[in-house]
């Protein structure tokens, strides 16, 4: 009689297998105003620490209130005032440092609700399910930027484990906004990690004022390409970016995936959208490095109108995109070095470089 895979088998019991008493635990961060009165609250420019853990152990989901008005509930970028840190092991750098918003998939604090297992908009809440485990010790942070003092409640929740495993990586996350000129010669650097690892997943939120890239035209064009180790081909090549997060023929409608989803787009000017990818029986494993680029140059070459356009498009100024970008990604050791970052207040900009012929901000 045929017993079937002991992998699928051991998989479909997981859940039901019994945990060791004693293994779960929870901190509290944020709200100081009943049962726990020592906690910080998020007061403007505090760091708050809301979880202390002794390991080894594995972070099993981070809990925080949205934050994404102003006191008068006018739109603001409150989403990027707050800033997600992550520390492992004692490490002087830190493994993640993402503004709050971005690293939820909702960049300008505006994105449509969705849940992954990975992270979830919620209403009012963004919940963080990622695996994260530690080998002696992990802090999770909250600092906010703003001049606004925020109303949070943050938990976040853990298992410990019976010993470290040295097959397991280090959960990192890293930031990055920056505004460059898009035309048919550009080939842009995106990420580039050293070390040994897998690709987890990435976010983007992609901003511009260009009337000629209204709805993302041409812009959704650029291969975005995956190199690994060195090498000097990608091992994988996507040929345009809306395929990269799973979709085609551009950015065309809200989804809420399971791995793949858009949760915001506005095809005014500014043009925007807001898109989430996520890996698990299929991460990008590297041994020595991962590097990511993104080469507009291979598109619409045969189209003398087209190219006409945009040198004219360039020589005016114009042509300036906008992208905010997570990665997300695990690796052999803690500590990432994520430069330096963007000042609070670009960091909230709706454009961060109006292109010169378009309404100023």
């Amino acid at each position: 009689m045929h017993q079937g895979n002991s992998n699928t088998y051991s998989n479909t019991l997981d859940l039901a297998m019994l945990r060791p008493a004693g293994s779960f635990g929870s901190t509290n961060g944020g709200w100081g105003y009943d049962a726990y009165p020592e906690l910080k609250p998020l007061n403007a420019g505090s760091r708050i620490c809301i979880g202390d853990i002794e390991g080894p152990a594995v972070i099993t989901q981070i809990h925080s209130t949205a934050h994404a008005w102003k006191a008068d509930d006018s739109e603001s970028l409150l989403a990027r005032a707050v800033m997600l840190e992550i520390e492992f092991d004692n490490c002087p750098e830190l493994a993640v440092r993402v503004p709050l918003g971005d690293f939820f998939a909702d960049g300008n604090g505006c994105g449509a609700y969705f849940t992954t297992p990975f992270v979830e908009h919620a209403p009012k809440s963004y919940n963080c399910f990622i695996p994260m485990p530690f080998a002696r010790r992990a802090r999770v942070w909250l600092r906010n930027e703003s001049q606004h003092k925020l109303s949070n409640y943050s938990f976040v929740e853990f298992s410990r484990l019976p010993e470290w495993d040295s097959r397991l990586g280090y959960f990192h996350a890293t930031w990055k906004r920056w505004a460059f000129p898009l035309n048919a010669e550009t080939d842009e650097h995106f990420f580039h990690v050293d070390g040994r690892g897998h690709l987890l997943g990435t976010t983007w939120t992609i901003t511009t004022d260009e009337p000629f890239f209204q709805s993302m035209h041409f812009v959704m064009e650029g291969n975005v390409e995956m190199r690994l180790d060195g090498a000097s081909n990608p091992v994988a090549d996507y040929l345009g970016s809306e395929d990269s997060f799973g979709f085609s023929w551009g950015f065309q409608s809200p989804f809420a995936g399971v791995h793949n989803g858009l949760t915001y787009i506005n095809r005014e000017k500014p043009s925007q959208i807001m898109a989430y990818r996520f890996r698990d029986r299929n991460v990008i494993p590297f041994g020595e490095s991962l590097d990511v680029r993104v080469d507009w140059t291979n598109e619409w070459r045969a189209n003398a109108e087209f190219q006409s356009k945009m040198r004219a498009m360039s020589a005016a100024g114009g042509g300036i995109v906008d992208y905010a970008t997570v990665w997300y990604w695990y690796q052999e050791r803690p500590g990432f070095d994520h430069g330096k970052l963007m000042p609070c207040e670009d960091r909230a900009k709706g454009v961060l470089c109006p292109c010169a012929h378009a309404p100023r901000q």
